[in-house]
């Protein structure tokens, strides 16, 4: 994010970050995914940014690839249906049967309602079941308020730009309803602190909110 905890700028164009990541950064975040059994996103990050969410630049497996796709809005020719490492598109029973149909055509797909989203906590039971151990959240902010929403997030770190890119309608790192009360913000304990490149990067435990 940003220093101004901005993930886009307010037209969400330029949603990534990689135009302001180094070599070195690319290799560390690929090392950190070929680490995780799972990497979990949401549709929209795949309809504005159509990531590979696979390992490159280093040696390692590709994780599972999950997009949370209540509506299944996920494009067929988007790039985690490519094929290159098993997807599965999680959906609600409200998704149109028609597209629900195309998808499985081409990958896995898994209804998991609840209050007409995808049921989170349903999804990694299943993904337990699976022997799927560690899940990285990769965003965006939507779907990361989510997982903190069910406190589902042991472990937390953000990756900081220094630039500044404002705007009230700007995306931000954790969007969501938030939280409307202190006592219900999630704590957070520092772990460790580094520069990369001039890049801060932040990594935090994550406490139990209520």
């Amino acid at each position: 994010m940003s220093i101004d905890g901005k993930i886009a700028p307010a037209d969400r164009v330029g949603r990534r970050f990689f135009k302001f990541m180094t070599p070195r950064h690319q290799r560390m975040l690929h090392k950190i995914r070929s680490r995780v059994d799972a990497i979990v996103v949401g549709v929209d990050t795949v309809i504005l940014d159509n990531p590979s969410l696979t390992v490159r630049n280093v040696h390692g497996k590709n994780p599972l690839r999950i997009v949370l796709d209540s509506k299944a809005r996920t494009p067929l020719d988007s790039k985690v249906m490519d094929g290159a490492a098993p997807t599965i598109i999680a959906v609600t029973k409200n998704a149109p049967k028609r597209r629900v149909e195309l998808l499985r055509k081409k990958t896995e797909v898994l209804v998991l309602n609840r209050a007409g989203r995808v049921d989170l906590r349903a999804l990694l039971r299943e993904l337990r079941r699976r022997g799927v151990r560690r899940v990285l959240v990769e965003g965006g902010g939507e779907t990361r308020w989510g997982f903190f929403k069910e406190g589902l997030v042991d472990d937390f770190f953000v990756w900081i730009t220094p630039h500044i890119w404002g705007g009230r309608d700007a995306p931000t790192l954790v969007d969501g309803a938030g939280f409307l009360h202190e006592d219900d913000a999630i704590p957070l304990k520092l772990k460790s602190r580094r520069v990369v490149d001039n890049l801060l990067i932040l990594s935090f435990h994550v406490g139990s909110h209520g």
